[in-house]
């Protein structure tokens, strides 16, 4: 299985860390099946390309 490039480990355990520690322990288990599987259909990370994107076009 291909874990999310975003899903790390830290000083607060493995975390997706383009959300706070404190926001991913309320959300883990809403989200957690999309960081073990490579961010397939993550909203966080769609959000995350598309400000990247965003932020390229300026």
């Amino acid at each position: 299985m291909t874990k999310c490039i975003f899903y790390q480990s830290t000083r607060d355990g493995d975390r997706c860390i383009l959300m706070p520690p404190e926001e991913w322990r309320l959300r883990r288990g809403k989200f957690i099946e999309h960081c073990l599987s490579g961010g397939k259909n993550c909203p966080i990370l769609a959000n995350y390309y598309k400000m990247k994107q965003i932020a390229t076009n300026r």
